[in-house]
């Protein structure tokens, strides 16, 4: 079995600052790599067949390996943990730099959304669907269970 068919160790759950949405309509996941602004409000962890736990890359590293391993993007927005493939499915453009908004009809939040930063198009991150085309962004489990340091998360690939 392969990391991402497992649960995998994503962090302690107070490692990942919720994200509330902005006055804008969008709100930038990543928005600064000050350290004085506190801890990122995502993670980029790479899953890897040879190693049984994930490693978490910086924006950088996660750019320059993009596409050769599983990398999956963690993140807490509007309180709830989410787990998304890092890259897009259309042209694996890193939704790190994507934005965050929320789904919703006359005001009633259904559910979340990332857009793209490279082409705009949009995915739910509950369902991983594409607001075109056929494409289908990939969804992770998200789990939260007790450790000894906390509450830890932790993720594995959602059954199509």
């Amino acid at each position: 079995m392969s990391p991402v068919d497992t649960w995998t160790f994503a962090g302690l759950a107070a490692s990942f600052p919720n994200i509330e949405p902005e006055d804008s309509r969008k709100t930038k996941i990543a928005k600064s790599a000050n350290p004085a602004d506190g801890p990122p409000p995502c993670k980029i962890l790479q899953l890897s067949d040879s190693q049984p736990d994930a490693r978490e890359l910086t924006p950088s590293e996660a750019q320059e390996s993009i596409g050769f391993e599983p990398q999956v993007l963690v993140f807490r927005y509007r309180d709830k943990l989410h787990a998304i493939n890092h890259s897009c499915p259309h042209r694996t453009h890193p939704l790190s730099r994507g934005s965050l908004y929320d789904i919703e009809d006359f005001g009633i939040i259904f559910s979340a959304g990332i857009t793209c930063p490279g082409h705009g198009w949009a995915f739910d991150v509950n369902t991983g669907l594409c607001d075109r085309g056929s494409y289908k962004l990939q969804v992770y489990q998200v789990e939260i269970r007790e450790g000894d340091n906390g509450e830890e998360v932790w993720i594995k690939k959602k059954e199509a």
